[in-house]
């Protein structure tokens, strides 16, 4: 799939000038005394990215001198910035031509701001089906996250997707718009809603969903917090703050997005440029920055972003003493003969490396290319499978009955480099693995290797491997050919070295495991929890879930014929037909032909009326033809979204959705999915409900679906032992129930809703360290209203505070965070001199034993199931896994002693001094199941 990188242009000058550089143009000048600090890191930067990601298909944007449409809105937007520093001042005309001479394509529009121009871009980009990396630390650019968009901090080494924007906010990426306009920013200008702070906005999107529903529901909103939202001056900031956070991506710009790739280049520009600029030190970096010249991947796989530990021997500190990789190259076996001594030390050594390529856009599609073996001192040998161009030899069409028994050997260790996908491949091909020793990705991952962990990142740091990558092979662009077409010698190099690199960097790895924290918890939890949860993942994701296609299709016509009769309404109130989705066309109507007028009348660069969001919801009461239209717009991209794009995902050979879970992404250790993305279906609203009703049983069978309840609280309760606490749980009394009671000194029978909504804001709160502002501002109180309500839970639940405190200690001391299960996540923040960043890395501190301990929970409990079901007594199958809830199908007649069954199975997955409770559903769909 084709991929766009777009870089915040003047985000990485300001981060390369303030976070890196450094104010003072003493630290680095040129002869003539010019500072050049920040375009001398500035340059770092892109060539370490460039060497990294080796991006084909790239922009960087700019912002324009002078005033954008957002100055007009509002004059005191961005007035209250401070000057640009005098020593970057003389930098700033560099920065672009520093770009271009490294063949990089620079957009700058005049009277639009970056985020603008980047939001455009994305929009086109997803229109083509493409994916998009948005290099920034802007949190205005984290509303365009969504299925094929993600940010990276590159600053922070973050990636955000819609997971973790949600975690950071508070609110996922369509809500984060009204969350930003809620809270203001300081920094623009921006006034956002006095009295609300970021606990509050997301609290308030939680329950309300947007403005708009604050706003019509805020007879609702109690005390200062009502008054605020009812007094027209702070309404009418908030519609201008909305405004102003607004991305707009429908600015004219001429970029081309075809355009929009690497520039071949000679070097003497750039070299030139360097030269007066007096960067002698990176000219012989230049070289690895060329388009033409292969990435050496040593260079940058070899330390990882800022040094990983997964380098480390200890796991924890770097190692200097790296083993020397030097495999032999690898034999192309086109017959038994030729698998003769690579199966004979296999056989010999008991362990074989093993390494598949595939072609396929899905993993439920993939067809196997080519499989490469390594094993002990012999030559890796690659089998050919599916090859296909002119003039290539006979392969195997079906593996050897002799490769296929060792596979299936437990006596045989096999070691592999993401063996979840590396197992659903081999089902495809009739061959079973068994005796799985490691996994090198998850190894990796498991010891907080940073950047991407790929198998030439994670072989590249653990034992120096220079392996060719994918993309080296099958191009980019219009000339992307798929692995079939690759040249099986060429092949055979990257698969061999691939599967050699595997089984040289296991031992090291293993070590490491062994010895991170000196107590061997992380190998135990590789060995015993992530590997055979990774084959299990496998067995889940290929059996998959049933779609009831024509119910989303119905309801996909119904929304049709809804939208159908809104344009009809439409076209009557307009007196005449227009084409409804052309901006231009819809502005006429509007501004010319019926004489409207709207608060924040603009026009596009192109001259033609504006008709975002907000300016037809500040028109929404001057016609008729207003609502209809808004309507109309909001159906339109919840169809799109959701009801349109799930049945292409349908495979066809099995009839069934199967998604991929994401095993060594999430920090906490939860898992995630893709292809779709089942976390993130909608269900506060009716639509949502209406689409998990689209994921059905199999005829014949139903589904039960058991979820956790309130897993991270007893987590909680386990882990500080508080008294009161656990005490709550073990007499199965409602914990906010009885928090309410004790914070406000009251029996139980008398604890109303409101009271009992305070004590779930202070339980989960103060999990989280939230600080008495914080709660405040989530509560709509006062600080003090707060500060009592913190130190009367703190008086009655004392041991809570004493081991939130202590966890940070603990932390500190380690330089990592540690789960119930010895899953550690390095918090380097921890000594951080930034009171800011210090502080939110003791949330983390505080917060990942208990959420990374439930998330071990739940993959005990995945495990423990898969056992019972494999004795053999029920008629069932695993088939979702999402949050703390487990989708199962069975037959009818097992599903309610089925579900007994596995309630129990769950319950027990781990002792804790509370018990865990768990609940089922059964229903022939997902959402009347859960």
């Amino acid at each position: 799939m084709e991929r766009l990188h777009i870089l915040d242009g003047h985000g990485y000058i300001y981060r390369a000038y303030f976070a890196l550089a450094g104010p003072g143009s003493q630290r680095l000048s040129t002869k003539g005394g010019m500072p050049t600090a920040a375009l001398f890191v500035y340059a770092q930067m892109l060539i370490r990215l460039f060497i990294d990601e080796r991006p084909e298909r790239i922009a960087v944007v700019f912002d324009p001198p002078g005033r954008t449409f957002r100055n007009e809105l509002d004059d005191a937007y961005k007035a209250t910035r401070r000057e640009t520093p005098e020593d970057l001042k003389p930098q700033l005309p560099y920065f672009s031509k520093l770009t271009e001479a490294l063949g990089w394509p620079v957009i700058c529009e005049q009277g639009v701001e970056a985020d603008d121009v980047i939001a455009t871009l994305v929009g086109r980009a997803r229109a083509q089906g493409w994916d998009v990396v948005v290099y920034s630390g802007d949190k205005d650019l984290m509303q365009l996250v969504d299925e094929g968009v993600t940010v990276i901090d590159s600053l922070r080494s973050i990636v955000y997707d819609a997971a973790r924007v949600e975690k950071k906010f508070g609110v996922p990426p369509a809500k984060l718009r009204d969350y930003l306009a809620l809270v203001g920013d300081v920094s623009d200008n921006v006034p956002g809603m006095p009295g609300v702070g970021a606990k509050t906005a997301a609290k308030l999107l939680g329950s309300y969903d947007s403005i708009d529903g604050i706003l019509a529901h805020n007879e609702e909103l109690k005390g200062k917090m009502g008054e605020r939202f009812r007094d027209p001056e702070a309404l009418e900031r908030l519609a201008r703050s909305r405004e102003l956070v607004t991305l707009r991506s429908d600015v004219a710009t001429d970029a081309e997005l075809d355009a929009l790739v690497q520039q071949p280049w000679e070097g003497a520009q750039a070299e030139e440029l360097f030269r007066e600029l007096e960067f002698e030190t990176l000219l012989e970096r230049l070289s690895a920055a060329r388009p033409d010249v292969p990435s050496p991947s040593g260079d940058a796989a070899a330390t990882g972003p800022k040094g990983n530990d997964a380098n480390a021997d200890d796991g924890s500190a770097a190692s200097s003493a790296r083993p020397a990789f030097a495999p032999q190259p690898t034999q192309v076996a086109l017959d038994e003969a030729a698998l003769a001594e690579l199966l004979a030390a296999a056989c010999a050594h008991r362990r074989v490396a093993v390494f598949a390529e595939s072609d396929g856009a899905r993993p439920d599609r993939a067809i196997a290319i080519g499989l490469a073996l390594a094993a002990g001192e012999a030559a890796p040998v690659y089998l050919p499978l599916a090859h296909r161009y002119l003039g290539v030899p006979a392969q195997w069409s079906a593996l050897p009955e002799a490769l296929r028994a060792l596979l299936a050997d437990p006596a045989v260790e096999i070691v592999a480099h993401d063996v979840k996908s590396l197992a659903r491949l081999l089902r495809t091909l009739d061959a079973p693995l068994a005796g799985v020793l490691g996994d090198t990705m998850l190894a990796a991952y498991l010891l907080g290797q940073e950047g991407k962990l790929e198998v030439e990142d994670v072989a590249g740091a653990a034992v120096g491997a220079e392996l060719p990558t994918r993309k080296s092979l099958l191009g980019s662009g219009r000339s992307k050919i798929g692995f079939e077409a690759v040249d099986i010698s060429a092949a055979a190099m990257r698969a061999g070295g691939a599967a050699a690199a595997v089984l040289a960097s296991w031992p090291r790895l293993g070590e490491q495991l062994e010895h991170a924290g000196g107590d061997g918890a992380l190998r135990k939890l590789h060995d015993e929890l992530e590997l055979p949860l990774a084959l299990l993942l496998a067995e889940i994701e290929e059996h998959g879930i049933t779609l009831d296609v024509p119910y989303l299709r119905a309801l996909a016509d119904e929304l049709g014929g809804q939208l159908a009769g809104i344009e009809r309404q439409v076209y009557e109130l307009a007196g005449e037909e227009f084409n409804l989705g052309s901006p231009k066309q819809l502005g006429h109507m509007l501004f010319e032909k019926l004489g409207l007028r709207a608060d924040k009348m603009r026009r596009t660069k192109t001259g033609s009326y504006s008709t975002n969001h907000e300016i037809l919801e500040s028109m929404a009461e001057s016609h008729a033809i207003i609502p209809p239209i808004i309507e109309h717009r909001e159906l339109l991209k919840l169809k799109g979204t959701y009801l349109d794009a799930l049945p292409p995902l349908v495979n066809p050979h099995t009839g069934r959705i199967h998604t991929s879970f994401n095993q060594a992404v999430a920090a906490t250790g939860r898992l995630s999915s893709q292809d779709p993305n089942l976390q993130n279906i909608p269900i506060r609203k009716d639509i949502g409900r209406r689409i998990r009703r689209a994921f059905v049983a199999a005829p014949g069978k139903t589904l039960v679906s058991i979820d956790y309840s309130q897993i991270e609280l007893r987590v909680m309760a386990h882990l500080s032992g508080d008294e009161r606490l656990v005490q709550a749980f073990q007499n199965d009394v409602d914990v906010h129930t009885q928090t309410a009671a004790e914070v406000f000194d009251l029996p139980r029978e008398e604890i109303g809703p409101d009271e009992r909504r305070v004590a779930k804001a202070v339980n989960y709160g103060l999990m989280y360290g939230q600080s008495e502002f914080g709660l405040a501002q989530s509560l709509g109180i006062s600080r003090a209203q707060a500060a009592h309500y913190m130190e009367r839970y703190f008086e009655r639940f004392s041991t809570v505070r004493a081991y939130m405190d202590q966890v940070v200690a603990d932390a500190r001391a380690e330089g990592a965070a540690v789960t119930l299960l010895g899953r550690r996540r390095p918090i380097p923040d921890l000594d951080a001199r930034n009171q800011q960043r210090r502080r939110a890395a003791e949330r983390v501190a505080q917060n990942t034993p208990v959420q990374g301990s439930a998330a071990d929970i739940i993959k005990l409990a995945m495990l423990r199931v898969a056992a019972h079901l494999a004795r053999g007594e029920w008629d069932a199958s695993m088939l979702l896994t999402v949050h703390d809830e487990l989708v199962f199908e069975v037959v009818p007649e097992q599903a309610e002693t089925f579900a007994k069954a596995m309630i129990a199975e769950m319950e027990g997955a781990y002792a804790l001094d509370v018990p865990l409770v768990a609940s089922a559903g059964i229903a022939d769909n997902w959402a009347d199941a859960h």
